[in-house]
C-alpha cells in the first residue's frame, strides 16, 4: 500500500514530467490574471483563495500545469495536487497538505489543487487554510455548480470563471498572433474598429470549425470525428457524474436529463414550454424545471428569460442557449447535420450574456435577444444569412429600445441600426 509521505516525495519530483506537455502551448489568456495573482502573493504577501469553475473540457488542468511552471521559474515552493488521484489511493485533502508542509516546510506555499471537488471535505479544507492566511490557493473543479455555491468559500474565494474559448482565443492557442478590439465597439457603433474585426475574421478563416468544434481546448488537435467524439463524452460526464454528486439524481432522472439535452440541442425544442418538455420526457414539470435549473447552475446552458413583468418572467419558459457551441454540436452530430445557425445564436449568447442582462422577446417575429445594459436596450437579431433590418426596427419601436443590432452577412452603420457580418462579430474578442 503506497504511504502518503512516499506519494507526496514522488509527485513532487514527478510534477516536470508529468507537465512536459504544456511547455509547447499556449497559454489562455486567463494566464496572465492568474499569473498576476501569483505576483501579488510572491511580492507583497497577499495570501488568498482562488476557485476556478469550469465546464469540462475548458482546459483547467493545462492552465494549472502552465502555471506551475510559471510559478517554478521564481520560487521552488509550489506543489501541484490532482485530487482526483488523492482520492483513489484513499487520501484526504487536509493530511496531504498538512504532510506536504511537514515533509517540505515552504515559507511561501503555493499550492495548487485539481478537481478539488473529488475530496469529501473539499470546502472545509479549504476555508480552514484560507482562515490561517498563509497560503495561496489556487483550485480547479469540473463540478462547477459545487464550487460556485460553496457557502463556506462564498465570501472567502475569489471566484474565476474558465469559460469556453472566444473566436479570437481559439486562434491565439492555435498560433496566431491576435489583438482583441472588444465588445465596447460593438455597442459605440465604432464603424473604424468593426471594419478591423471584419477583416481580421476573413484573415483567420475557420469561423465554421470555430463553430463546431472550437470553443473547446480539448478538440484542437482532433480530427472532426475525434472531437465530436471527446466532446459528447464530456456531456455525459457532466450528466451521469456532475449533476449526481450535486443533486441526488437518481439513474432515471440522469436518462431523461441526457434526453433533454438531446431536445434542447434540436433548435426547435430550445423554445418548448416546460409543459411541452413535460410531455416529451414523460416526466413531471417540477423534474424538468430542476434539471434546467442544474445545467444552468453548473454552466453548461445559458437561462435567458422572456422581456416582460416579473409575471410574465415566470409565466413564460426562458429560451435555453449552450454556453459552448460545441457542446450542442457534439449532441446533435450523434443523430443529424449540425445546423451552424443554432450554434452561431450560442455564440451571441456566450459573448453576451456576460456583459449586460440578456432576455428574450416571446412569439413569432420577436427579437432572439434584448441586451440591456449600461441603462440601454439593444435588439439583437442573429442569422447566418440576415441582411435586413426590417424586423430589427419593428423589435425596437415595441421594445421602447434605443439601438438594433443585426448579425448576419452585411455591414452597415447607421444612427440606430448596426449590420455586421457574423465572423466579424466574432472576431472583436
Amino acid at each position: 500500500m503506497v504511504q502518503l509521505e512516499d506519494y507526496l516525495i514522488r509527485l513532487v519530483a514527478e510534477l516536470p514530467s508529468r507537465f512536459d506537455y504544456v511547455r509547447k502551448l499556449r497559454g489562455r489568456f486567463i494566464l496572465d490574471e492568474l499569473i498576476e495573482r501569483v505576483n501579488d502573493y510572491l511580492e507583497e504577501g497577499k495570501t488568498g483563495t482562488i476557485l476556478l469553475p469550469g465546464l469540462r473540457g475548458t482546459g483547467k488542468t493545462t492552465l494549472l500545469g502552465q502555471l506551475y511552471f510559471y510559478i517554478l521559474s521564481k520560487t521552488s515552493e509550489v506543489v501541484y495536487i490532482p485530487v482526483d488521484e488523492l482520492s483513489l489511493l484513499g487520501f484526504n485533502l487536509y493530511e496531504s497538505i498538512e504532510k506536504y508542509i511537514e515533509l517540505f516546510r515552504p515559507e511561501k506555499p503555493i499550492i495548487l489543487l485539481d478537481e478539488v471537488h473529488y475530496d469529501k471535505k473539499w470546502e472545509l479544507t479549504l476555508k480552514v487554510l484560507h482562515d490561517r492566511m498563509r497560503y495561496l490557493i489556487i483550485a480547479t473543479g469540473s463540478s462547477a455548480l459545487r464550487l460556485r455555491e460553496s457557502p463556506d468559500l462564498a465570501r472567502r474565494a475569489r471566484h474565476i470563471d474558465v469559460k469556453p474559448l472566444t473566436f479570437l482565443e481559439y486562434h491565439h492557442l492555435k498560433g496566431e498572433k491576435v489583438k482583441r478590439i472588444g465588445l465596447e465597439a460593438l455597442f459605440e457603433f465604432n464603424e473604424d474598429l468593426l471594419g478591423k474585426a471584419i477583416r481580421k475574421g476573413l484573415r483567420y478563416g475557420e469561423y465554421e470549425r470555430y463553430l463546431r468544434l472550437g470553443s473547446l481546448p480539448v478538440a484542437l488537435e482532433l480530427s472532426e470525428r475525434e472531437a465530436y467524439e471527446t466532446i459528447f463524452m464530456l456531456v455525459e460526464r457532466i450528466v451521469y457524474k456532475d449533476l449526481k454528486e450535486v443533486r441526488n439524481f437518481d439513474a432515471s432522472t440522469l436518462d431523461s436529463a441526457m434526453k433533454l439535452l438531446f431536445v434542447l440541442a434540436n433548435p426547435k425544442g430550445e423554445r418548448f414550454s416546460y409543459e411541452r418538455l413535460s410531455k416529451t420526457l414523460g416526466v413531471s414539470k417540477s423534474t424538468v424545471i430542476e434539471l434546467v435549473r442544474a445545467f444552468v447552475r453548473s454552466g453548461l446552458l445559458i437561462e435567458i428569460p422572456p422581456v416582460g413583468s416579473l409575471t410574465k418572467k415566470v409565466r413564460k419558459s426562458p429560451k435555453l442557449k449552450f454556453l459552448s457551441p460545441s457542446m450542442r454540436a457534439s449532441i446533435v452530430h450523434k443523430f443529424e447535420s449540425v445546423d451552424e445557425a443554432a450554434l452561431l445564436e450560442d455564440a451571441v449568447a456566450f459573448y453576451l450574456h456576460s456583459v449586460g442582462r440578456l432576455e428574450y422577446e416571446p412569439g413569432k417575429g420577436g427579437a432572439d435577444f434584448l441586451l440591456i445594459r449600461n441603462g440601454k436596450r439593444y435588439v439583437v437579431e442573429v442569422g447566418l444569412g440576415k441582411d435586413d433590418s426590417s424586423q430589427v426596427k419593428r423589435s425596437i419601436k415595441r421594445l421602447k429600445a434605443e439601438k438594433g443590432i443585426v448579425i448576419g452577412k452585411e455591414f452597415d452603420v447607421r444612427d440606430d441600426i448596426l449590420m455586421i457580418p457574423w465572423w466579424g462579430f466574432l472576431a472583436l474578442i
